[in-house]
């Protein structure tokens, strides 16, 4: 892939300890960690969202001091970063979000997170209804299994979203 149209905005999806429990790839957080590398390399802006329960009995994934709501290591917010918190699975429920990506001048969303075939996937797709060029990175996102992670790409690029892998991001 070459140049896309607009800036590239890496965005990085609830990269959060109860998330990541369900992921099928643990080695999918270290390659997410070496594209937002190349990313800050670039000057891409990184927007972290995380999904934090609605419902405050559900203290562990409601409350944001909880280690299971924490980041996981290296794929926190760094200063500056922008966080989106969101109630539900799609970031792009949460209002603030187009109008952040417009302020960065977002024309390319490039995505890696959990879980592949739930939050990722509505994000790549909403991202794409909202006329942005989108690119998943495969081996950067986890899904509940290696099958629905499988099924959840091919759809995506049945849609006509981009799909790469970190080592193609990082050549960019």
């Amino acid at each position: 892939m070459g140049k896309h149209a607009g800036s590239t905005t890496l965005l990085e999806i609830d990269w959060q300890a109860w998330i990541a429990e369900m992921g099928h790839d643990a080695g999918a957080a270290d390659r997410a960690r070496r594209v937002r590398s190349a990313a800050r390399a670039r000057g891409w802006p990184v927007i972290c969202s995380r999904y934090l329960s609605a419902d405050p009995a559900d203290r562990p994934r409601a409350d944001l001091r909880s280690p299971e709501a924490s980041f996981l290591p290296g794929l926190a917010p760094e200063p500056g970063d922008p966080v989106v918190t969101k109630h539900d699975r799609d970031v792009f429920d949460v209002a603030g979000l187009p109008a952040l990506l417009e302020r960065l001048h977002t024309g390319h969303l490039l995505l890696t997170g959990l879980v592949t075939d739930h939050g990722v996937a509505l994000a790549a797709r909403s991202a794409a209804a909202r006329d942005l060029t989108v690119t998943v990175v495969a081996d950067a996102c986890a899904a509940t299994s290696a099958r629905a992670h499988d099924r959840a790409l091919a759809e995506l690029r049945a849609a006509g979203i981009g799909i790469a892998g970190a080592a193609e991001v990082a050549a960019w």
